[in-house]
């Protein structure tokens, strides 16, 4: 008898923890559904005016979320801008651990999935390229360059770092004129550009 009454409890127990489980999902996506809302509308207001003026409640309205909703997450919309821009950079394709970074057409068909995600995101790129914006995403971007296709090949040497470091700067100014000027080239073209133009520069350090 209190075997079976302790196996009842373990059992009441599993399914009150699935239970919180189950509940705590349902709750993360409520929550994901809440910010994806507010970035669609602050996404939609920086193609129409500056982030200076695009107060909290325009952004409530458009999202169809009330005021109360957006500060539990966030305590401005710059803060909202920044969060959006990470959703974004998270999502860029980096190279993977195991790729050979001296196979031309390796690194060219992992360059090529950068600038694709790029243009297939197009409205997003535009606003964080764009002057409506104090976005520091092009600032990211240049971090996340240099850890996912740096990493450690400097190995201490500065003149190595620098270079580097210089390359990934001409490729966001490239990416950003890539963007601006409305994708004049294909994907598989900017990426060749880019690689030959580090080739030469990393040639003659």
């Amino acid at each position: 008898m209190r075997a079976r009454m302790g196996y009842n409890r373990t059992r009441d127990g599993i399914a009150e923890e699935w239970g919180t489980i189950m509940a705590a999902q349902r709750e993360n996506r409520r929550v994901q559904m809440t910010k994806r809302l507010l970035k669609d509308a602050l996404l939609e207001l920086l193609e129409q005016r500056e982030l200076v003026n695009i107060s909290v409640t325009a952004i409530c309205e458009a999202a169809d979320v009330h005021r109360s909703t957006f500060y539990k997450y966030y305590n401005d919309p710059a803060e909202l801008l920044r969060d959006l821009e990470k959703d974004y950079l998270d999502r860029i394709p980096t190279p993977s651990p195991d790729m050979n970074q001296w196979d031309e057409e390796e690194l060219l068909t992992e360059t090529t999935a950068f600038f694709d995600f790029v243009k297939q995101n197009e409205r997003a790129f535009r606003v964080f390229f764009g002057d409506k914006a104090p976005s520091s995403f092009p600032a990211r971007l240049i971090d996340l360059l240099c850890r996912e296709y740096v990493g450690d090949k400097a190995d201490g040497d500065p003149t190595a770092y620098y270079t580097y470091l210089y390359i990934a700067c001409g490729t966001a100014g490239m990416l950003r004129e890539w963007v601006n000027a409305g994708f004049p080239v294909s994907s598989r073209a900017i990426a060749e550009m880019m690689y030959m133009l580090s080739l030469r520069v990393s040639q003659q350090q």
